[in-house]
Parts: structure tokens; C-alpha cells; sequence
């Protein structure tokens, strides 16, 4: 045995050494053929060389048999380290050896002789890929992306290596850094991947960490890199929220402006608009958008916002003939008004409780947009509370289910079409559906507990009851109910909603 052994075990290291690294040493057997070092030189074996083999291996066997003696990491690796000064070419010994020093707690030390071995090696992209890793795990992002760099660089075609080298730049705070590499993949490497990835961030930086300022530097290069119209005015809605996030209210406003500028209906916008000026101004903004208005009564960024600030200030009334306004320009310029604006008339006159008009509005839209699934569930919900043309109702809720399976509002509405028609069990299997999809929502609460009720489970009707008035105690029919079943209503604690699965959410958006 090699001295420095414990001589109390060295009849056990010779036969671990024997039965356990055979194919070491078997690979010492065969150094006279280079085969240790993992390159091929292109020179003759020479006597010298081999010698210098024999004992890199040799060492390097002997570090790997104090790692399986407990209580022997130092010789463990200052064998590795004799091995690898021995044999610098092979990754087998360093590898040890960074590892070894890991195990020890003493990760600089380790990042650094990696660092060694990378300088030594300026092609190895695996070895500067794993010191990228160790170099990001030792918490330092700065040297991580660096090394994430110069892999990159090396195999410009792994999008892998160019996005841990943005994330490694982010969590550096290099974020003008991290956007110039972002830019530069979108430039040279278009795909949905690259495109999509100043987006992630932004999010990340918005709902994640907190920080939309660091979010609008990504969303304007997501925004310039959008390919389509309708994506790029949502990108630039994104700005304009993370914008009013970080508290630079007048960039916010610009940006809502241009947007109604590109997308004259976008209804957020103009209702994001209204929000602002709002709660910045109070009445002032309303004398303000009327000036507006009055200068030029036949524009539709104008009108919306005008009927959005009415609504800022629960005031249906006003807002309701300035979107039958917006209606009229639209249709007299033989423009097709969008379904979000389709969406928010009707619903703006349901809440003033003119029903006869709510229904006119959804039908005339339906006619220009028959696959809209939220026009859909929201007249078939309307016939449904009036309990009239539940047929028709039916076959509406039904079409928008199927169009969007997994939307709870949906669900509900096509269940309580099934409850009026008093189809009990089928009501309550849908009820049920709808609140897997929305757990807390106090109205599919509501619904599922007279669902029970019309069964006969009253136990079970009383529970739903009480968990849809301890979210919304506003609910007198609820109250009203949970009495009748011989339950105090003031006896119910009030309790939070659970927040929603993204998984499982209401879904947003529509066909056309």
C-alpha cells in the first residue's frame, strides 16, 4: 500500500482495491496506451508519459477509497489534487476534486479550481456549463453569467445556455445587460421561445418579485418584437399596468392613450383610462372628458372613456346612452362593434335592471359574433333568472361550454338552466363542476345548496349556504334560506375566499 495508508487497514484497501476498482485498475494496466487522459495527443507512447499516468490513476484510486472511509475528506482530496496536478488534461481527477472540495463546505475553493481547469481547457463547453452552475449556485450570479456566457458562446445554438445567462444577469441586477442578450436572440434566433422570453420576465418581475419597474424594459422589447396588431396592444396594456404600478402615473396614461389610438374599442384601456383620471381628479375628470367629448362628439376613444368614467363613479345612468352613442358611430361608419364593448352595454343596462334592452343588445350581438362565448352565457344566464325561453337558454350555455369547458361562470349558468327546468341531479352534478372550477364563488355556492335542497339533503343545502353568506354576508336570500333551515345566519364567522388555481381559473378571452 501507497505509505501514509492507516496500516490497521490495509489488508482491507487492498482487497477494496482488488473487488471494488477493478476497472481502475484495469485502466491502470492500459495507461501505456494514453487512454487516462480522455485526449488523444497524436504522439507516440513514450516511457515518461506513461509513468506520469500510472501515477495520476494510482492517486486517483487512492482518493476514491478515503471518500469510502468516513472521517478521511482531506486525503480524499489532496489525492485528487495530486492526481490532477499530475494529469491537468483529464477531466476524471479535477472532477473529483471539485466535488471533494464541495463535500468540504468549501465552494469557492471549488469554483476557483474549476475556473483553473476551464482556463486550461478553453473548448470544454461542458466543464464552463457546470462552473456556470457552481458558479450560480455559490450564489454568485455575476460570475455565473459569465461563465453561462462563454459557453454560449461556444454552442451558439443551446437556447438553454443564453437564457440561464439572462436569468443569471437578472439575478445579478444587470438588467440592461440581460435585455441587450434578449434582443440580440430575438434578432438572431426568431422563434416563439425567444420572442416569448422578455414576457416571462416581465411577469416574473410583476407578480413574483414585486418590482414592475424592472418589468417595463422588457415588456417595450416585448412589445417591438410582438408579430400581430392584437398582441402588441396587449403587450403595451401590460406596459401601461406595470407603469401605474411602479407609481409613473403619467406614463401610464400615455400609454393607455396610444393604445386607444391603435385599438379605438380596446375597452380596458379606456377603462383603465377612466381609473386613473378618476381617482387622480374626481369630478374634475368628468368636466374634463365632457370638453373632450364636445370637441369631437363622434370619437370613439373618447366616448368609451367618457361612459368608463360614469362607471368609475357607479353611475349607470350617464354611462348607458354614451355607449348607445359609441353603438350608433360605430354602425353608421360600418365598423363591427368588438364583443367587449357588446359585453359592457348590455351589462351596463342589466345593472340599471332594464332587462328588455339587456336582452336586445345580446341578441343583435350575437348576430354579429355567434361564436362569442360570453355573450352567450350572459343571455342564456339572463332567460335563466327570468325563467323564460330556458330552451334557448339551454342551447346557448351549452355552445359556450363547449367552447370553454372549463369555466366555472359557464358551468353555473348552464346548471341553474338544468335547476329551472327542475332536471335536479343534472343541475347539481353541473353546480358541482362549476364550483371545482371557482371553489369559493358565494352565487355557485348559493346554487348548489338549493340544488341539495330540491333533493331533500338538507344538511348538505345548510353547508353550502353557510359558506357562500360567510364569504358575501350581503346575501339576504341566503340569510333568508340558512332561517328557514333553523340557522342563525349571525352565527356564521366570516371567512375569506380561497384564492383560485391557475389551473382551474375562470378562463378569459374569446373567439373573436
Amino acid at each position: 500500500m501507497r505509505a501514509g495508508l492507516p496500516s490497521a487497514t490495509s489488508s482491507w484497501l487492498a482487497g477494496v482495491l482488488a473487488c471494488r476498482l477493478l476497472p481502475l485498475l484495469l485502466l491502470l494496466s492500459a495507461v501505456g496506451c494514453g487512454t487516462f487522459s480522455g485526449t488523444s495527443s497524436g504522439r507516440s507512447t513514450e516511457a515518461p508519459d506513461d509513468d506520469i499516468h500510472a501515477k495520476a490513476l494510482a492517486r486517483y484510486a487512492e482518493g476514491l477509497l478515503w471518500e469510502s472511509e468516513p472521517g478521511h475528506a482531506a486525503d480524499a482530496r489532496r489525492a485528487f489534487a495530486e492526481a490532477a496536478r499530475l494529469d491537468p488534461d483529464s477531466r476524471r481527477p479535477s472532477g473529483a476534486l471539485v466535488l471533494s472540495l464541495l463535500r468540504e463546505g468549501r465552494a469557492p475553493e471549488a469554483l476557483d479550481r474549476l475556473a483553473e481547469f476551464c482556463a486550461e481547457h478553453p473548448e470544454d463547453i461542458a466543464a464552463r456549463r457546470d462552473l456556470a452552475r457552481l458558479a450560480e449556485k455559490a450564489d454568485d450570479p455575476a460570475r455565473a453569467a459569465h461563465y453561462y456566457c462563454e459557453a454560449s458562446a461556444l454552442d451558439p445554438g443551446d437556447l438553454t445556455l443564453a437564457f440561464s445567462q439572462v436569468r443569471t444577469l437578472f439575478a445579478a441586477s444587470r438588467d440592461e445587460e440581460a435585455v441587450r442578450v434578449m434582443r440580440r436572440l430575438i434578432h438572431d434566433r426568431p422563434c416563439i421561445e425567444t420572442r416569448n422570453l422578455p414576457t416571462f420576465w416581465a411577469i416574473q418581475f410583476c407578480q413574483g418579485a414585486q418590482t414592475p419597474e424592472r418589468a417595463i424594459p422588457c415588456l417595450e422589447l416585448a412589445v417591438a418584437s410582438a408579430t400581430g396588431a392584437t398582441q402588441r396592444a396587449e403587450l403595451h396594456f401590460f406596459v401601461g399596468e406595470a407603469a401605474l404600478a411602479a407609481g409613473h402615473t403619467n406614463d401610464a396614461l400615455r400609454v393607455f392613450r396610444q393604445i386607444q389610438e391603435q385599438q379605438p374599442q380596446h375597452i380596458r384601456a379606456a377603462t383603465a383610462l377612466a381609473n386613473i383620471l378618476h381617482d387622480r381628479d374626481g369630478a374634475a375628470a368628468l368636466a374634463e372628458q365632457t370638453r373632450r367629448v364636445e370637441k369631437a362628439p363622434d370619437q370613439v376613444p373618447e366616448l368609451l372613456t367618457l361612459a368608463a368614467i360614469h362607471l368609475a363613479m357607479e353611475d349607470g345612468t350617464n354611462a348607458a346612452p354614451v355607449l348607445a352613442r359609441v353603438h350608433d358611430v360605430l354602425l353608421a361608419r360600418q365598423e363591427v362593434p368588438c364583443v367587449a364593448f357588446e359585453l359592457l352595454h348590455g351589462a351596463t343596462l342589466d345593472e340599471l335592471g332594464r332587462t328588455n334592452d339587456t336582452v336586445a343588445v345580446f341578441e343583435e350581438a350575437l348576430r354579429r359574433h355567434p361564436r362569442a362565448s360570453t355573450l352567450q352565457n350572459y343571455l342564456a344566464y339572463t332567460w335563466a333568472l327570468l325563467g323564460v325561453r330556458l330552451d334557448e337558454a339551454a342551447a346557448l350555455a351549452q355552445q359556450a361550454v363547449k367552447l370553454r369547458p372549463h369555466n366555472g361562470a359557464y358551468l353555473d349558468t348552464l346548471g341553474w338552466i338544468r335547476f329551472r327546468q327542475q332536471r335536479w341531479t343534472e343541475a347539481l352534478n353541473l353546480l358541482l363542476r362549476a364550483r371545482a372550477c371557482l371553489p369559493d364563488d358565494p352565487t355557485i355556492l348559493d346554487h348548489v345548496g338549493d340544488a341539495f335542497a330540491q333533493l331533500q339533503r338538507t344538511p348538505e343545502a345548510v353547508a353550502y349556504w353557510s359558506r357562500s353568506y360567510a364569504i358575501d354576508p350581503r346575501q339576504e336570500s341566503v340569510a333568508a334560506k340558512l332561517r328557514g333551515a333553523g340557522v342563525s345566519p349571525a352565527a356564521i364567522p366570516r371567512v375569506e375566499p380561497r384564492p383560485v388555481s391557475p389551473d382551474v381559473a375562470d378562463e378569459s378571452g374569446d373567439e373573436e
